[in-house]
């Protein structure tokens, strides 16, 4: 059976790790690279006709006539990095608004690859919401599997998470279950920590308090892929409410799973 990966590549300054984190998919599972690129159409609409009566077309014209130029120069050389890393498949260039054109193209894949710049930028936040099949977020490295960890709160959304991990990358063997309390004892039962021993794979079990949440974070950062569930609420509510779910998507610098 076939399967393939939406390989979504903007302007951004992670592009050779998309690349990278795509041709793993590639080489170690047998997923086709789909790339594309969106014109989106909303770098033309900020700007207005006029301001205090004075028309501003013919500069606007002008504006315009650049950003295509360089929206032009950066498809080359998108199309010239994906030939030289061996990626033969054609770029598929789309025009609309970015995460409205994803969340449609992705219909037709099996996974969402798309990076994550400094900041949450309001179009993965959008993505964040509405996407239906499991998205790997890349940042500051490419895509492994040589260390695998999972920020478990023990909720509904990260046990689902892991279960569609287990069965798109089937042949791992071991996994970090990282855990915030509000105390060094646990008593309770960890369900997702039961569902992955069911799965005969090596358990690490990590305990940390929420006040050292600064060690949590340096033990997210050491894994090579990062398993974690979606947001709970929107995303404003989350950051108002501090939770640590957001905090981890926006500090972490290592590779995110999220379905």
């Amino acid at each position: 059976m076939k399967k393939n990966v939406l390989l979504v590549l903007g302007n951004g300054y992670n592009r050779e790790n998309l690349i990278e984190s795509a041709i793993y998919l590639r080489d170690n599972l047998n997923f086709e690279i789909r790339p594309i690129h969106v014109r989106d159409v909303r770098k033309k609409e900020f700007l207005p006709n006029a301001i205090d009566g004075i028309m501003l077309e013919p500069m606007i014209a002008d504006i315009n006539k650049e950003w295509t130029k360089y929206e032009d120069e950066e498809i080359i050389k998108i199309q010239k990095l994906l030939k030289d890393r061996g990626i033969n498949s054609e770029l598929e260039i789309k025009y609309g608004i970015t995460p409205e054109v994803v969340i449609q193209e992705l219909k037709k894949s099996d996974m969402l690859l798309i990076e994550k710049e400094e900041k949450f930028t309001e179009d993965l936040i959008i993505l964040m919401k509405k996407f239906f099949k499991p998205i790997i977020v890349v940042r500051d490295k490419p895509l492994k599997l040589e260390k695998i960890a999972i920020a478990n709160d023990d909720g509904t959304k990260v046990n689902k998470s892991f279960q569609r991990f287990s069965n798109i990358f089937n042949d791992i063997k071991e996994i970090d279950s990282l855990k915030l309390t509000e105390d060094s004892s646990e008593e309770e039962e960890n369900y997702l920590e039961s569902f992955i021993l069911n799965k005969n794979l090596k358990l690490n079990s990590k305990l940390f308090k929420k006040e050292d949440i600064d060690l949590f974070m340096e033990e997210c950062n050491k894994s090579d892929i990062l398993i974690m569930g979606n947001l709970s609420s929107s995303y404003l509510f989350e950051k108002i409410t501090k939770k640590i779910g957001i905090k981890i998507m926006e500090s972490v610098e290592t590779t995110l799973f999220i379905a």
